[in-house]
């Protein structure tokens, strides 16, 4: 038997709950409403921070890209920098962790509406 400090669980019970979670997550991966980690995450190029996003897909239009990159608020922060989105990212101006997801956010929307 599993004790834990608030309940008992019979460890027999403890797999049923775990092949529930389990297909739980499995709905919930499926699901339109979940983003599957990418393995690439937060994988930032010697490159401008528009040509980050693009990355995701090279064949998109300017309008996707910036769409992308306003639904991830890749632009509350881009606009800060003097060339927006044209502003190149390296060493010498690092991003956030932050700024880094949003990029890296801005390309998964960029694969799924383009």
């Amino acid at each position: 038997m599993y004790t834990n400090s608030n309940q008992n669980i019979p460890s027999d019970d403890t797999d049923k709950i775990a092949e529930k979670v389990k297909n739980l997550s499995e709905e919930f991966r499926k699901s339109k409403q979940f983003i599957e980690p990418n393995m690439d995450c937060c994988l930032i190029m010697n490159e401008s921070i528009y040509n980050n996003i693009k990355i995701a897909n090279p064949r998109a239009t300017k309008h996707d890209i910036i769409l992308a990159a306003e639904k991830a608020k890749v632009l509350d922060f881009a606009w800060e920098f003097p060339k927006g989105l044209d502003t190149l990212i390296s060493t010498g101006k690092p991003l956030s962790t932050l700024q880094q997801q949003q990029i890296q956010l801005a390309r998964e929307f960029l694969r799924t509406f383009s």
